[in-house]
């Protein structure tokens, strides 16, 4: 449809613009979950429980998460105790609030535009603290970036730095009237014209209005955010090119598994699709009115607390009769009982033949029985109601809970896919859901087929993708060698290599990639920590520091680049620079074991082993069979 706000060139303007015209809308807006979704760190925009915080304990890493306030700011301290004694403490401010308290409040760090997530998460409806979603078995502490990605479902449109992984200069507060109507700067300059359209007669077309797109391009201004899996973008696009109007395969796809039976597993943000599966929409789809949708339920303006139950009662007796209190449907229906004037589809949808006992111990509420709250298998201690609108629970139904056999992954939002496209969602489901090596397997069988009607050359990036997860290096190295470097572009890709060169021992050539990585996104912190490593193993010492210097001053968290220019000081003479570097790392992360053995091993060589003593010795509580360790303690006792 002819929206003209799609064309790129038009830029957003803010909630506040909105508001100017539309304060009815906006004030509720603001209030809702999408409009609290995202706000700074302070104690007033919090759900959270921050006077008498429990602390959180980690058992795989040994650490201790007490959240805590200081007057409006909140902090969290990472600590370690051993023998009584607090042997590690980390203290750091959190910035940022993630999501509107009705089911969690993550929370973020910012070191200079960097966005990291903290690890420590408030689950409302448990009323406790918890580690965050993903930080349970593989706890990044504070080192998990928030990328573009994260911040484009989670907030309203930010100044994100092109070129970085996680860095923005401007951060809206919260999901604003853009994200549903696409960018506004076109529609507020014309209403400051004097161009007004009269909307009850036609459509304004200088701004989307979602309710008058088809039904398809609906679905996916909910879907942008709202299908949760495994996301793949088309190539060239960013998870901010999406535009309401614009169909949403253009820009991404979403693979989510499929099993034998799906019906009792599904994860948190799924609501389109599991509604998607039900006979209300599969029915609304062929009747002669307008098909279900989100908003036949959801009012995107409002709070969901103050639709109430009485609402969603209200929109499944527009179509479905409900027999009087006492009474059950054992015959066919009147027609008074089962049609309305304005619902057409009333007259072809079953009543609810629920018993009697049933609808009064679930106080006749249609939610309750036929879109039961459960648990995701994503989110801990959070329950959220099944869209999978079905009959749930009645004398001969009976939910099936084995989830053992799996079928494949299925696209949730391009109805055809190609073997390539295939292969980048198991790659992707593979990286960002689950490590399981049988999606690897499958994303190679796609690759394979693929090559039936695609060049190798066409294919390389994801190929090279497909030998980096699978840690088969020598390949990687060998389809570079190949197919000749230049077809390859992107900085992942080169990032990749580079890893493949130097897991082959050539960390010249490895060098070479990694500072192409650099090129290609700048502020790629992470890249730029890999290019030193490469620079201090060829022996470009002076080059190695200057890159840590780089990311140090970007990031003075940045724990692994301490260590390494630790490391690079250390061989190029500087060992009181090299100490420093190396107490800096271990001070940040009580686990950076590299930077323990370089501090044990430099105070060894300076004559300070006693120094030494009681780093070598928390390196042999870790791995106490490794052999290097081992020496250390002996040259460590041979000092005295």
């Amino acid at each position: 449809m002819p929206f003209r706000n799609l064309d790129s060139d038009v830029a957003y303007v803010g909630k506040a613009a909105c508001a100017q015209c539309h304060a009815d809308k906006f004030n509720t807006f603001t209030k809702s979950q999408m409009g609290r979704s995202f706000k700074p760190g302070f104690i007033e925009g919090s759900a959270a429980n921050w006077e008498d915080a429990e602390p959180v304990y980690d058992p795989h890493r040994d650490l201790y998460y007490q959240a805590f306030n200081r007057g409006q700011d909140l902090l969290v301290m990472e600590f370690r105790i051993s023998n009584g004694d607090t042997i590690h403490k980390r203290i750091e401010k959190i910035d940022y609030i993630v999501g509107s308290g009705q089911h969690t409040n993550s929370h973020m760090m910012d070191v200079n535009g960097f966005l990291y997530q903290v690890p420590i998460t408030w689950y409302a409806q448990d009323g406790k603290w918890d580690l965050p979603p993903g930080f349970e078995n593989n706890n990044s502490r504070f080192s998990r970036p928030i990328t573009q990605a994260c911040m484009g479902c989670h907030n309203a449109i930010s100044s994100f730095v092109e070129g970085s992984e996680n860095r923005f200069t401007e951060l809206a507060h919260g999901i604003d009237c853009e994200r549903c109507h696409g960018p506004g700067e076109l529609h507020v300059s014309e209403k400051q014209e004097g161009q007004i359209v009269d909307v009850r007669q036609e459509i304004d077309y200088s701004i989307v209005n979602p309710a008058k797109l088809p039904i398809e391009r609906q679905f996916d201004v909910c879907q942008r955010c709202h299908m949760q899996g495994a996301t793949v973008y088309e190539e060239g696009k960013t998870p901010y090119d999406f535009r309401p109007g614009m169909d949403l395969a253009s820009i991404m796809n979403v693979y989510s598994p499929r099993y034998s039976d799906s019906t009792s597993r599904f994860i948190m943000a799924s609501h389109p699709d599991r509604l998607q599966m039900s006979d209300c929409f599969l029915g609304s789809r062929k009747a002669s009115f307008d098909p279900m949708t989100c908003t036949t339920c959801h009012d995107p303006h409002l709070p969901i607390e103050t639709l109430g139950r009485d609402h969603y009662q209200s929109v499944c007796q527009s179509c479905h009769a409900m027999p009087p209190d006492g009474e059950s449907f054992s015959r066919s229906p009147t027609p008074t009982e089962t049609s309305t004037a304005s619902n057409p589809i009333s007259a072809v949808a079953p009543p609810c033949a629920a018993p009697p006992s049933l609808r009064f111990e679930q106080n006749n509420d249609c939610v309750a029985c036929h879109m039961p709250k459960s648990g995701s298998t994503d989110i801990p201690h959070v329950s959220v109601t099944d869209h999978y609108i079905r009959v749930v629970g009645v004398p001969g139904e009976r939910e099936k809970i084995t989830q053992d056999e799996f079928v494949g992954l299925a696209s949730l939002i391009e109805d055809e896919t190609s073997d390539v496209d295939l292969a980048s969602g198991y790659m992707a489901y593979f990286e960002e859901v689950s490590d399981i090596p049988y999606f690897l397997d499958s994303a190679a069988v796609h690759l394979e087929r693929a090559k039936s009607d695609r060049a190798v050359e066409a294919l390389a990036p994801k190929l090279v993708r497909l030998r980096f997860l699978q840690e088969d290096f020598s390949a990687i190295v060998r389809l570079v060698r190949d197919v000749g470097p230049e077809v390859f572009q992107d900085a992942w890709t080169y990032y990749r290599i580079g890893e493949a060169y130097a897991a082959v021992g050539d960390e010249a050539e490895a060098a070479e990639y990694f500072f192409k990585a650099v090129e290609h996104n700048p502020e790629h912190l992470r890249f730029r920590n890999r290019l030193g490593m490469a620079y201090t193993s060829s022996g470009r010492f002076n080059e190695a520091i200057r890159m840590f210097d780089i990311v140090l001053n970007s990031n003075p968290k940045y724990e692994d680049a301490y260590n390494n220019r630790g490391f690079a000081r250390a061989m190029h003479g500087d060992l009181s620079g090299a100490e420093d570097d190396f107490l800096m790392a271990v001070s940040l992360n009580p686990d950076a074991y590299q930077a323990l053995a370089n501090l044990s091993s430099l105070y060894v060589n300076t004559d300070e082993g006693e120094k030494a003593r009681a780093y070598v010795e928390r390196l042999l509580e870790y791995d106490p069979e490794n052999e290097g360790y081992q020496r250390l303690k002996d040259l460590v006792d041979n000092s005295r």
